[in-house]
């Protein structure tokens, strides 16, 4: 089963500020998740059961599968020094 990906408008300020490198290195990452929305190093953020994350490169990527609706939503996605600090606004 296949997954669609909305990207939350923050994380698109943000991943648009990025280095086109970084871009591509986040799009295949999240690209990858609509077939495998688990990879074996994603990790259920602390507090937000609903949440998961997963690296890419120095980045991290958050997001939450609504089953419901079979979609993807990227919540952030930042440096780790970034992310982490804005993570729980």
């Amino acid at each position: 089963m296949s997954y669609r990906i909305e990207i939350d408008r923050q994380a698109l300020k943000v991943l648009a500020a990025l280095p086109k490198k970084v871009q591509r290195q986040i799009a295949e990452r999240s690209d990858a998740l609509t077939e495998k929305p688990f990879p074996p190093d994603a990790q259920q953020s602390k507090g937000q059961e609903a949440i998961w994350r997963i690296r890419s490169g120095s980045y991290r990527i958050a997001y939450t599968l609504q089953r419901n609706v079979l979609r993807i939503l990227v919540l952030r996605s930042g440096s780790r020094r970034d992310f982490y600090r804005h993570f729980n606004r």
